[in-house]
């Protein structure tokens, strides 16, 4: 596993700039997947059963964020789930503040004990919907959600987040388009795409949207 951790780190795609030494992050990541294999066998975090499969599917497609953000500011991570992209990018970039959100008690319950066993700082985790938060609104300089089945959906949830210069990331199929009008109507355009694919997982991609409001 420990390999499989390397090899994604020294990945040149990634153009990972981190002040992280790669053994701290390999050895953070090995203490999540320690908890991980231990809460899934109870409350069922992810449909995948084992180690390697976390690592090329989960942490693989959380690492492509990094391609989209900078290591300072603070993000927010909308339904974290296992905590997804939040922890690995956290991972990365220890100088981000973090912000995790999921609607499931017994997924914030694993977040605040993994949280605790990797020592990470400067990272907190909400159980709750994003209404339920309003000292975040205007806030953020990036929000992020994974596999999003209503992109139309995802924007009206992450916009109000954003600061004015803010930048909003999710991850979706490659098919998957924005309507300009509808994008615009909340404040938000696109600047990016970024595909990828892992060989155990379906094509995905990044759409990327910054903040074009004030």
């Amino acid at each position: 596993m420990k390999n499989r951790l390397i090899e994604l780190l020294s990945n040149d795609s990634l153009a990972l700039e981190s002040n992280v030494l790669p053994e701290v992050a390999v050895a953070q990541l090995m203490i999540y997947l320690t908890e991980w294999k231990k809460w899934n066998a109870k409350i069922n975090l992810t449909a995948d059963k084992n180690e390697l499969s976390v690592i090329d599917k989960h942490i693989y497609e959380s690492l492509q964020y990094t391609r989209a953000i900078s290591s300072v500011g603070n993000l927010v991570d909308i339904g974290s789930g296992a905590g997804f992209p939040g922890i690995p990018i956290k991972v990365i970039y220890p100088e981000l503040g973090v912000v995790l959100i999921d609607r499931q008690r017994k997924r914030v319950n694993f977040l605040k004990a993994v949280i605790r066993s990797m020592g990470l700082k400067k990272i907190k985790c909400f159980h709750g919907r994003v209404e339920d938060f309003p000292d975040l609104l205007g806030s953020c300089d990036f929000v992020v959600l994974r596999h999003v089945l209503q992109p139309n959906l995802s924007l009206q949830l992450g916009a109000g987040l954003l600061n004015a210069k803010g930048r909003l990331i999710f991850q979706t199929g490659t098919d998957t388009s924005i309507h300009q009008f509808f994008a615009s109507s909340v404040h938000l355009f696109p600047v990016n795409e970024i595909f990828f694919k892992r060989s155990i997982s379906s094509p995905s991609k990044l759409m990327v949207f910054e903040r074009n409001f004030g």
